[in-house]
């Protein structure tokens, strides 16, 4: 997915006929992912590394695991394939993106890492949720897509405890595979944890050393214990630099009229006595422009929380009008449909569409407002988009019968 396909034969995978099977268009990492379409949309056929039965049993776990989950930061999952010209494979989401690795020699801008690494903490942080150890992180298994600039994860083919068939076939990626991962031994959370802080490494070179070293400590019991004690560091390590500058900015300024006020009280009897009425008016218009500077920086924190608040709201808003009207036409064509094919190609179109969703109201709002809209659409995908799915199941068998 993040190189050109190598020239292939073109091959049709299921029934004949210009609508009904997938036609090989390309090979996708070195022969086991390829490149097809069908009716006009492009998927990934994966098939097993080898034709031995442990392969196959690996593949077909996979989607097992896969088929149950569904976020914005994985390749969805469609269906198994029992029998094509390529022999079993599983039909996946294609993923217009590349390579992590390839992405950071693009050089983007410090907010942006921040916000590929902020998704990538999203959707592991998702995985664990639901039970389930990547085991492979690495940048060869998360792409950033070209359109958006998204995160979207690959690869669950080593998750949960495959640990010892793991070792044979780590490769490239045994720099990004915990100490407990190598040894063999039993993993949890926190092996994806020492992950994390090894991508961090080649996200933020010269960024977040601290973090990303207690994540990559070799004592599993020393490192942030989920992802979210990993994010939680991170985001209060890494607050955008204006918004320390205003912090530094207003303390200095409360200490100087703080100062100035008692400077001000123990000479003023003084230089009253003293006659020197002009000095002691003058300093008291220098506290008093000092206040209104403390005023100033206070005003200016205050407008860029409000403003930070309205583009988190017409974010809500947006993501409310879609869920106004997609369930609504999804339902429509659900009963329309006339097959579990048809069924399922409506469920296919909803998914791209939520991707768009996702995408664009994370882009309505700053980077340090992304958590919030996060946690919303995962509060709406949770209450309002997965009993969309139960229709489709419900409608499947109905048309199976």
């Amino acid at each position: 997915m993040s190189k050109e396909f190598y020239s292939e034969t073109l091959r049709e995978i299921g029934p004949s006929g210009p609508s009904a099977g997938y036609i090989i268009v390309g090979t996708v990492r070195e022969g086991r992912l390829y490149l097809a379409e069908r009716q006009g949309k492009r998927y990934v056929l994966k098939i097993p590394a080898s034709e031995s039965g442990r392969d196959l049993e690996l593949l077909r776990r996979e989607w097992e695991m896969s088929i149950g989950l569904s976020h914005p930061g994985l390749s969805y999952v469609f269906c198994w394939e029992d029998e094509s010209p390529l022999g079993p494979c599983m039909v996946q989401e294609y993923v217009d993106g590349r390579p992590l690795s390839e992405y950071l020699a693009e050089n983007p801008s410090l907010e942006a890492r921040r916000r590929v690494f902020l998704q990538l903490l999203a959707v592991v942080g998702y995985l664990h949720g639901k039970g389930v150890i990547h085991n492979d992180l690495s940048p060869a298994n998360i792409l950033v897509t070209r359109s958006d600039n998204d995160v979207k994860l690959i690869d669950l083919g080593y998750s949960d405890d495959d640990t010892h068939y793991l070792l044979k076939s780590l490769g490239g990626t045994r720099e990004y595979a915990s100490p407990e991962l190598i040894a063999g031994g039993r993993v949890d959370a926190r092996s994806d944890i020492w992950s994390l802080g090894r991508l961090m490494k080649d996200i933020f070179p010269r960024r977040y050393r601290r973090i990303a070293g207690k994540c990559t400590r070799e004592d599993a019991s020393g490192r942030y214990a989920s992802v979210e004690a990993l994010e939680k560091a991170f985001r209060n390590s890494g607050k955008p630099l204006k918004y320390s500058l205003f912090a530094l900015l207003a303390g200095a300024l409360v200490l100087a009229v703080v100062w100035m006020g008692l400077r001000l009280r123990n000479m003023a009897e003084v230089e009253i006595r003293a006659g020197q009425v002009d000095s002691l008016e003058t300093r008291l218009e220098q506290t008093q422009a000092a206040a209104d500077s403390l005023s100033a920086v206070l005003r200016a924190l205050d407008e860029e929380k409000a403003l930070q608040q309205a583009a988190v709201h017409r974010a809500e808003d947006y993501i409310d009008k879609w869920y106004r009207t997609e369930p609504a036409a999804y339902s429509a064509a659900l009963e329309k449909a006339r097959s579990r094919d048809e069924a399922n190609a409506a469920w296919m179109n909803l998914v791209e569409r939520y991707n768009k969703l996702y995408s664009e109201s994370i882009a309505m709002v700053p980077a340090e407002c992304n958590s919030v809209i996060m946690s919303y659409l995962q509060e709406c995908y949770l209450s309002k988009f997965m009993p969309l799915y139960d229709a489709l199941a419900k409608r499947s068998n109905e048309l199976g019968e």
